[in-house]
């Protein structure tokens, strides 16, 4: 696995699979409960909150584009090392390091406590986690081709969710909708921290950038990226918002899963459990790229051993704390939080001051090479 660490030939992602990672780590169980949080907030002019997110997502994204420009051939770990030593290089390791472990286990064990809710409420949390840690085990031994083909299956596997999602119109009361703003900005502008979780995953960038084929379409690549989220998110708010009145919606913690369940076919009695099922290849994708991006770090931090085994053990190590913790719905409710919080210092605000540092030093000959 140590030959995927590095930027090769045989690890190399193509644009597509560039643009579908960045999508995919965007897009996972923020659609299922993201609806209501946007309505309690902000009404049913909730939805406007996005387009405000999606902008500081893609100045955020670009801005990492332009920093990795300064050294394309390594990642953002390389980047600090480059320019401010390296035990600066060691600690930004070990700050991704903490972020994408968390990033991993709080969107995995969200998941697991989905399927626990919605289809397998005898079964053990840690029992469900390792059903899907010995997948995620093998896919991320493969490195960063691997999880692009992985998105594009999943990709090519979920195109039917939303044309069923669409059969749901014919019951949508577009009045709902009105008067756009009916209550000024400041509704929709308290809604917009809302949206940053839903967003985050962009800055896979950091770690993805140097082995991406083509790296001269890496901005244009980004941005399609994050406008496949807004339009995703888009579709499901809207859908959820002219279907459920504005005062019905807040009751539902997973409106969209709620909004399934009015789907009826003779064929089959809980059409809810069927999307929820499928449902789980599209968040399996926003975690398992955390989870090579921690043993990329672990692996900086501590070269020891083989990176497969680093993988064996972090995997591991989240199945013992959820056997020790089982955290649960209000305890991962606090921990998103917190994460989401670290969210935003390490892809909205980190890439913005480490642009303006670097391009201050790339000033001087010592960093112009």
């Amino acid at each position: 696995m140590e030959l995927y660490l590095k930027p090769s030939k045989s690890n190399q992602v193509s644009l597509l699979q560039y643009i579908l990672i960045i999508h995919s780590m965007q897009l996972g169980v923020g659609v299922i409960s993201l609806p209501r949080e946007l309505a309690e907030t902000g009404g049913t002019d909730g939805w406007i909150a996005l387009f405000i997110g999606y902008a500081a997502s893609v100045t955020a994204s670009l801005f990492i584009v332009q920093i990795m420009k300064k050294h394309p051939n390594g990642t953002i770990i390389d980047l600090i090392s480059r320019y401010f030593g390296r035990w600066s290089g060691y600690v930004m390791a070990a700050a991704f390091g903490i972020y994408m472990t968390l990033y991993a286990y709080l969107l995995l064990d969200r998941m697991i406590l989905y399927v626990q809710s919605w289809i397998m409420q005898q079964s053990r949390t840690y029992v469900l986690m390792l059903l899907f840690i010995i997948p995620a085990y093998m896919i991320v031994k493969g490195g960063w081709r691997a999880l692009g083909r992985y998105a594009e299956i999943v990709l090519l596997c979920s195109l039917w969710m939303p044309l069923v999602l669409m059969s749901l119109f014919h019951q949508a009361h577009w009045l709902h909708l009105l008067p756009v703003l009916k209550e000024g900005w400041m509704p929709v502008i308290s809604t917009v921290p809302a949206t940053f979780l839903a967003f985050l995953g962009f800055e896979s960038a950091f770690f993805l950038y140097p082995h991406l084929t083509r790296q001269n379409k890496a901005a244009s690549g980004i941005i399609i990226a994050n406008t496949l989220t807004l339009l995703v998110y888009l579709f499901v708010t809207l859908i959820c918002f002219v279907v459920f009145s504005p005062d019905e919606i807040s009751f539902y913690n997973d409106s969209m899963l709620t909004l399934v369940k009015i789907i009826e076919y003779r064929f089959v009695e809980r059409f809810d459990i069927v999307m929820l099922t499928c449902y789980l290849l599209v968040i399996s994708k926003t975690w398992i790229p955390a989870v090579y991006m921690t043993v990329y770090c672990t692996h900086r931090l501590l070269p020891i051993g083989k990176a497969a085994t680093h993988l064996f053990l972090l995997l591991a190590g989240m199945l013992l704390v959820t056997f020790i913790w089982d955290p649960g719905w209000i305890m991962n409710d606090k921990w998103v939080a917190l994460f989401t919080k670290m969210g935003i210092v390490m892809a909205f605000l980190l890439p913005l001051a480490l642009w303006g540092l670097v391009s201050v030093m790339s000033l001087f000959p010592r960093w112009q090479k």
